[in-house]
């Protein structure tokens, strides 16, 4: 994780055009950086005129990511517009970091009516949600193989995500699934081993997603013999294209 620190000393009268200023920007990274894990902007108790700006990226690709935005490029004439100084900036490491387990990267729901959930979602929780996306799946397993379209959506927040999936045919993604968690996802590098290892650890499966008959599955889905729920695993390659989506708010594709 990298933290960064930067210190304001603002100009008398600048307060208003400030606090204007990095609420934009605040909205901007929640908006465009899901790798900005922590952005706090605090004032002084002491002295009103010291400001200080406290962030915490996931990654350097993710601070490397916003020093590279258009926007904080637009905002920083501005900002020292308002400063009597150019702000003092801070980059801090790691000292000690406990190294765990990466867990479950998002939640899979099938929803009866997709339009009706982003709303819903959106109003109770307070968060956004990509634009909805159309996976042609060339292959799916659930049992029996067929082709398959499958829309979703990804909510624009830290991971874990939401993942909302509109109800279709009478397989995994049917609309008996919904009004349940139908799935934990989990990112994974090696799909074909994933695959070999779930069999010999007798874990059922659900559903295969495949380019072609006999080829490596892009996405498996278990049965619901651990946690009391299927579990997901995605090939690493898709779940960046997902971050990129979350991202942006488009589907890359």
């Amino acid at each position: 994780m990298i933290t960064v620190t930067a210190t304001q000393k603002v100009k008398p009268g600048k307060e208003a055009e400030l606090n204007k200023l990095m609420a934009r920007l605040e909205a901007d990274i929640r908006a465009n950086e899901p790798g900005c894990l922590r952005f706090d902007y605090v004032r002084s108790d002491a002295d009103p005129s010291l400001r200080l700006v406290y962030e915490q990226y996931r990654d350097r690709e993710a601070l490397e990511y916003h020093q590279r935005s258009v926007y904080l490029r637009e905002f920083i004439p501005h900002l020292l517009e308002c400063l009597e100084e150019p702000p003092q900036v801070t980059t801090y490491g790691d000292v000690a970091a406990t190294s765990v387990p990466p867990s479950f990267f998002h939640i899979g729901m099938v929803v009866p009516d997709l339009d009706k959930a982003v709303a819903r979602y959106s109003d109770v929780l307070g968060i956004e949600f990509t634009e909805p996306h159309t996976y042609e799946i060339p292959r799916l397993e659930d049992p029996y193989p067929h082709p398959f379209k499958l829309t979703c959506v990804f909510s624009r927040t830290e991971p874990p995500y939401y993942e909302l999936i509109q109800a279709e045919g009478e397989g995994i993604v049917s609309a008996a699934q919904a009004g349940k968690i139908l799935y934990y996802g989990l990112s994974e590098t090696d799909m074909a081993g994933r695959l070999e290892k779930l069999r010999a650890q007798n874990v059922g499966i659900d559903a295969l997603f495949r380019p072609s008959a006999g080829a490596t599955p892009f996405a498996i889905i278990t049965a619901p013999d651990l946690l009391g729920a299927r579990l997901e695993y995605v090939g690493v390659d898709d779940v960046l294209e997902i971050e990129e989506w979350v991202r942006t708010g488009r589907h890359p594709g």
